[in-house]
């Protein structure tokens, strides 16, 4: 088997895992019931390979051999949205599938970062990556009692995903530089940052 087609079959692998925890995960959800498009893993296996194969390496030639996990994650989280795996037997909910699916990309998001090893090292570990992204910013301070923004980056992030236009091209760089920044807060908590 060519490397290249080892790593799709790898990733697909991923995705058909992926796919059954997040139902097993979410087998409880109060929003009715839910299944998964046919072939659903293999739909998102294929559109990823697409968009890492014909959009993202040809805008990267020169510049890297292998995708960067930041640029993987946000491939990742993109592919679902476009593929909209998981639909609602009652077709009426879709604002419902649009956040379902979200959920969905933000979990392959975070399986993805929480399995990055660089020489068998994490990069860094799932305390700070959730401090990170359940942290809500102050914004004022109003007779000195604190008023914090409403969302934390998770809760913003799905909302984000969940009204990503993905009719037009796709934001695997801006997305890419998001997790990015993900990381380099959570390396900061750790105080790995020189």
């Amino acid at each position: 088997m060519a490397i290249t087609q080892k790593k799709e079959h790898n990733r697909l692998e991923e995705w058909r895992n992926w796919v059954e925890v997040f139902q097993k995960i979410s087998a409880t959800n109060p929003i009715g019931e839910y299944t998964t498009i046919a072939n659903a893993a293999e739909l998102l296996n294929d559109y990823y390979w697409r968009l890492a194969n014909d959009y993202l390496r040809p805008m990267l030639k020169g510049h890297e051999h292998n995708l960067h996990y930041y640029k993987i994650i946000s491939a990742s989280e993109l592919t679902v949205m476009a593929v909209m795996p998981f639909v609602f037997i009652d077709e009426n909910k879709r604002e419902e599938r649009k956040k379902l699916n979200a959920e969905f990309a933000f979990q392959v998001a975070l399986s993805i970062l929480l399995n990055w090893k660089v020489s068998d090292k994490e990069v860094t570990d799932s305390a700070h990556i959730v401090r990170i992204i359940d942290h809500r910013e102050i914004i004022d301070n109003d007779n000195g009692k604190e008023k914090k923004y409403a969302l934390n980056f998770m809760d913003e992030h799905i909302d984000w995903l969940k009204y990503l236009n993905t009719a037009g091209p796709l934001p695997v760089l801006s997305n890419g530089q998001t997790w990015r920044m993900v990381v380099i807060a959570a390396k900061a908590l750790n105080n790995e940052i020189p």
